[in-house]
């Protein structure tokens, strides 16, 4: 809005000076030109300024391993004025640190910080859903009411000095047979505090997901998942390897494989580990954790 009301001055100020049509075009190329150059120099000082407030110190290996506490956030949310139980809520959050390196336990705080605050925007709406559902119940179906449930719990499943490796469990039930599960990963560089993605650990990511590929069929396919498989299953294992299921541990990389994409909600969530030795030509030599 501020750049079209500052194009519609300066169309106006041309007027009255009598610009040709040229200068006017120029002149607005021109302003459009500078509020762009504005915007980049924003973009750079408030990454300039992240770097700053979290300095990443890469190749300093931490000399003890990371502590890891959890802050409980449970609760039972019920109606004010009924007092029914609207949503019971499982919850918690991580806290690290890292006393050699306070920027990157800073750094990786706030991650999962972010994290329960997007969580209270879900809680909320699962409240709201659920006031509004047994609001609309007969008295007879409200006698039955039992309330709604939400989770979202951490859990580490892998600490060095070099790595740690958390897996999240959410959950959302809303009166069906069973609730809605995933779970997630967050493979942190300990030294950093910098959240890894495919790329940061890979030097050919298009190779290593080939490779995770072999051993996902190779898993799925075996005792006890080969009788749970979705139709097409085929199709879509090369859907599985995302940026939030994927964690590091003294073996190999773990591939989490969640319900409803190969296999069935009663084969649970399969962890697929791909050792390093099969991803050693593909895998950056600081992350082949293996001695």
């Amino acid at each position: 809005m501020k750049k079209k009301l500052l194009l519609l001055g300066l169309g106006i100020c041309l007027l009255f000076t009598a610009c040709s049509g040229k200068n006017a075009a120029e002149n607005t190329k021109q302003q459009e030109e500078n509020t762009d150059d504005k915007e980049e120099t924003k973009k750079d000082k408030e990454e300039e300024k992240e770097k700053e407030d979290f300095p990443e110190e890469a190749g300093v290996e931490l000399t003890k391993v990371p502590e890891v506490t959890f802050t409980d956030y449970s609760k039972n949310v019920t109606d004010e004025e009924s007092g029914v139980l609207l949503l019971s809520v499982t919850e918690n959050s991580p806290v690290v640190s890292i006393p050699e390196n306070e920027a990157a336990a800073e750094k990786i705080n706030m991650a999962f910080e972010q994290k329960h605050a997007e969580t209270q925007t879900y809680i909320e709406e699962d409240t709201e859903l659920a006031k509004s559902v047994y609001e609309e119940l007969s008295e007879e179906e409200k006698k039955e009411w039992s309330g709604y449930g939400y989770g979202s719990t951490y859990k580490m499943v892998y600490s060095s000095t070099k790595i740690l490796s958390m897996e999240a469990q959410s959950y959302q039930w809303q009166g069906t047979p069973h609730p809605n599960t995933w779970t997630s990963a967050y493979c942190f560089d300990a030294s950093t505090g910098k959240l890894l993605s495919l790329s940061d650990i890979f030097e050919d990511k298009a190779a290593a997901g080939k490779i995770v590929e072999e051993h996902i069929l190779k898993k799925i396919t075996e005792d006890p998942y080969k009788d749970g498989l979705m139709e097409d299953y085929e199709s879509f294992v090369p859907d599985v390897l995302t940026e939030d299921v994927f964690y590091l541990n003294d073996k190999g990389l773990v591939v989490i494989c969640n319900p409803y994409i190969l296999t069935s909600y009663a084969s649970g969530v399969i962890e697929i580990e791909v050792p390093y030795e099969a991803l050693k030509d593909v895998m950056k030599e600081e992350y082949l954790l293996k001695q």
